[in-house]
């Protein structure tokens, strides 16, 4: 609020003259109550000093509003004049409403247009094995993640798989999705996103999370879908004191192979364009009864078969379950992580290579496989020695069922004895034994190494 400059002489006038009253009536009297003629004389010259200034300020306040406008437009556009107080008052003034003004529309803009943020994760890992009946090798790879928040509500997320390989170096686009937040319990992705049906891909790939050197069999190899090209809507919800939480998807199917006797009736799930205008429909569904329990269902159905050709109508079902427990125990002293997944891939009768072309044929089959893993580990979090409390023992089952044909890959199961040492939350050492025997095979025993950070 402006206080208008007539209000404090005002003031100082009644004051003055409150003063003055009770002097002036003590002119003709000698009490000590009251002051002395000398300082009744000394109060009245200041007094009349006061008033003239007084006067002259009335007179040069008369004119100041005639001038208040032209002067305020100038200090707006030039600035104050140097040594001019009321210019200076004008423009503080100025600078106090006009971020006031400007501040309502920046921000409105702002709105309008987006606040983007950037985020580069990932991580890094490097690796030794030695594997029987193959020579041992080290690799190394690294995996950025790129995350961008357009708007509070659009997202893009991102990451390329870069690993040396032979004479050279691949890049791999692992995946790229933009999703919008339609509320608090949806969300809509659109691209290559990771397949909600593969936990293990979706949750646990990641070199610094995933508790082993390598990856189980029973999630890839063509039994579950790793990553789908498409749309997906996806969100969770409260159900009393439980949760749920769901994901579908459409997107590009996955190939039938028929071309090789070996993999006659298995699904190819690398290949990210259709071969036909079916698309694939899936999704995974997820319930949380207590705190650190999770079960899951989750299925892909597709039409796999080349367009044009006899097998344009053979029909593929991929359904699989998956259990996630994660347990603190006084008893002993730390915690216990089991993760679980198990996978059935059926595809309808068909008969490959029905005119003997390539050789193998005619081969009819029903194309069933199978597979999964199970895997336990414990960290000692409540033991009083820290290098206790870093080291964790996982413990893994993981199995796979032979080709349909069977002229493909055996059927193989494999055991692995892990031990992992926590530099940091996401910096770790791994060291674990494989015992590997595919069925009427020799065995593929190997010893893993390796070191991975997340970022």
């Amino acid at each position: 609020m402006k206080i208008h400059p007539y209000y404090p002489i005002a003031i100082i006038q009644a004051a003055l003259l409150t003063i003055a009253s009770p002097v002036a009536g003590a002119e003709d009297t000698t009490t000590d109550e009251y002051v002395t003629r000398k300082e009744y004389d000394e109060l009245k010259v200041q007094l009349l000093a006061m008033k003239k200034e007084l006067d002259a300020l009335k007179k040069e306040k008369a004119v100041a509003p005639k001038q208040e406008s032209s002067e305020s437009h100038a200090v707006v556009s030039t600035g104050p004049k140097q040594g001019n107080p009321e210019d200076q008052d004008v423009a503080d003034l100025h600078k106090e409403v006009t971020p006031a003004v400007t501040r309502p529309v920046a921000e409105s803009v702002g709105s309008l247009l987006g606040t983007t943020k950037f985020l580069l994760a990932g991580w890094a890992e490097g690796m030794f094995e030695a594997r029987n009946g193959q020579v041992s090798t080290f690799s190394a790879s690294f995996n950025p993640i790129f995350l961008w928040e357009l708007t509070p509500k659009l997202l893009f997320d991102s990451r390329l798989e870069i690993e040396a390989s032979g004479g050279g170096t691949n890049v791999n686009l692992v995946n790229a999705q933009l999703s919008y937040l339609l509320n608090d319990y949806m969300a809509l992705g659109v691209g290559e996103f990771f397949s909600p049906s593969n936990v293990f891909v979706e949750r646990f790939e990641p070199q610094w999370i995933n508790k082993l050197p390598d990856r189980p069999i029973g999630v890839y190899h063509g039994v579950l879908p790793n990553i789908s090209v498409g749309a997906q809507v996806r969100g969770g919800f409260p159900i009393g004191p439980t949760r749920a939480n769901y994901a579908f998807y459409v997107s590009n199917g996955p190939v039938l192979n028929t071309f090789d006797a070996r993999t006659a009736g298995t699904l190819d799930f690398n290949s990210y364009t259709d071969n036909n205008d079916n698309k694939a429909v899936g999704g995974r569904v997820g319930f949380l009864p207590i705190p650190g329990v999770e079960v899951g269902y989750g299925f892909e159905t597709s039409k796999p078969g080349f367009q044009g050709t006899t097998f344009h109508d053979v029909q593929a079902l991929v359904q699989s379950v998956d259990l996630e427990v994660t347990r603190d125990s006084d008893l002993l002293k730390g915690r216990i992580n089991l993760f679980a997944q198990y996978a059935w891939s059926h595809v309808d009768h068909a008969v490959y290579d029905p005119d003997g072309s390539l050789g193998f044929g005619p081969l009819p089959l029903t194309a069933k496989r199978d597979g999964g893993y199970a895997e336990l580990a414990y960290r000692p979090t409540k033991l009083d020695i820290d290098f206790l409390r870093n080291l964790e023992l996982i413990f893994r089952w993981d199995h796979l069922s032979r080709d349909p044909s069977g002229l493909g890959d055996p059927e193989e199961t494999r055991w692995t004895v892990g031990l992992d040492f926590w530099l940091s939350p996401s910096t770790v050492v791994k060291a674990a034994y494989e015992w590997d025997q595919p069925e009427g095979e020799p065995n593929k025993n190997a010893l893993l190494l390796q070191a991975a950070m997340g970022f």
